[in-house]
């Protein structure tokens, strides 16, 4: 009986142990702490890069915008003027590139004909030089011919061996080799003078190619203008873009600072846009008590102006080194300065998030 009443005993403490062990595990969650923030996000100042009149404002306070939408219009009409007056440039400076290439190509032709014309009538006179050298050697090879027999048959005349008649045709030959032996010289030198001019005008064909480089350097310097008339076109045009304000981001316009009909300089605010996305927020927390924290942890923040809906988060970033102190020292015995770290909850995108909400953020701070 005693072995059957411990045993029933043992039983019962486990069935207690066990009850207690589950109620506890039920009912055990870890303790959290609610610091209070508020939810900010990036602020955008719009403004103009040029001055101008605001000609019209095409938002309001509150309204959502998106990249590219158009915010206002800017009235300027010196840059309107700079456009036309450059654009104008560049088009003149388009129709001379056209006169400068065309007049180069004239030229580059007209040399060519010339210098092909040239030299074709300078081959010519060195063949006729050819062919004047040949009829001059002839020549001398038959005056020789006729010479010596004429020397030798006017001999043959005066010891009386030969007719008069045979001595004067013989003499007859002679003179016509000789005239033959002259003209063929004239001939020769003739030919040479034609090759000295003709080589005098070849020069001058070549010497022409100066002209062809004188056009091209012409039509180089043209295009060069042209290119800087393009680029001051294209600048000017870049400024009247200027005069169209478009959003960069997504989101709302906070504030108007400008109305329409007013003088803006460059870099002065027209509007303020605030970011429809990214939003955070920074709370200073008791260096004591949070010390587990780690980046990347959910963070759950609770939105009053949302009826209290409860909203994820994640922690983004520590800082480095606390500040803000939160209690100040006492003259207690082992006292000492508390400190405020920072941390900064990124939340998940909502469209019905503003800047400035309250966010009160759950702080997990223990078990207990």
């Amino acid at each position: 009986m005693k072995k059957k009443w411990i045993a029933t005993a043992a039983i019962a403490l486990l069935i207690v142990i066990v009850a207690v062990v589950i109620i506890r595990h039920a009912t055990h969650r870890p303790a959290q702490a609610i610091v209070d923030g508020t939810i900010e996000c990036d602020e955008i100042s719009i403004s103009s890069k040029v001055p101008g009149r605001i000609q019209k404002l095409l938002v309001d306070e509150g309204m959502p915008v998106k990249p590219g939408d158009s915010l206002a219009i800017l009235e300027s009409r010196e840059i309107d003027a700079k456009v036309e007056q450059s654009t104008a440039a560049y088009q003149s400076t388009l129709s001379r590139v056209s006169q400068a290439g065309i007049a180069l190509k004239l030229q580059q032709l007209t040399y060519t004909d010339q210098l092909k014309e040239v030299q074709s009538q300078y081959n010519a006179h060195q063949e006729d030089i050819r062919q004047a050298e040949e009829g001059l050697n002839q020549a001398k090879a038959n005056f020789k011919t006729q010479s010596d027999t004429y020397r030798r048959f006017k001999g043959l005349f005066a010891d009386g061996v030969i007719p008069e008649q045979t001595e004067q045709d013989y003499e007859y030959r002679y003179l016509a080799a000789k005239a033959q032996l002259g003209a063929a010289e004239s001939k020769l030198q003739q030919a040479k003078e034609s090759v000295k001019a003709a080589g005098s005008a070849l020069q001058l064909a070549k010497d022409a190619s100066l002209q062809v480089n004188l056009r091209q350097q012409e039509q180089s310097a043209v295009a060069q203008q042209a290119q800087a008339a393009h680029g001051q076109m294209n600048e000017a045009v870049a400024l009247q873009a200027e005069t169209q304000i478009v959003s960069p981001v997504y989101g709302y316009v906070s504030e108007k600072i400008s109305n329409g009909g007013e003088m803006v300089a460059p870099g002065f605010p027209m509007l303020t846009i605030v970011r429809a996305n990214d939003f955070k927020v920074k709370v200073y927390v008791d260096e004591s008590k949070f010390g587990r924290l780690q980046l990347g942890h959910e963070i759950k923040v609770i939105i009053p102006a949302l009826a209290n809906q409860e909203i994820s988060g994640r922690l983004i970033r520590i800082s480095q080194s606390a500040d803000f102190a939160t209690k100040r020292a006492t003259n207690e015995q082992g006292s000492y300065d508390v400190r405020g770290i920072q941390l900064v909850i990124k939340l998940n995108d909502d469209s019905r998030f503003r800047n400035g909400m309250t966010a009160r953020v759950m702080l997990p701070e223990g078990e207990n």
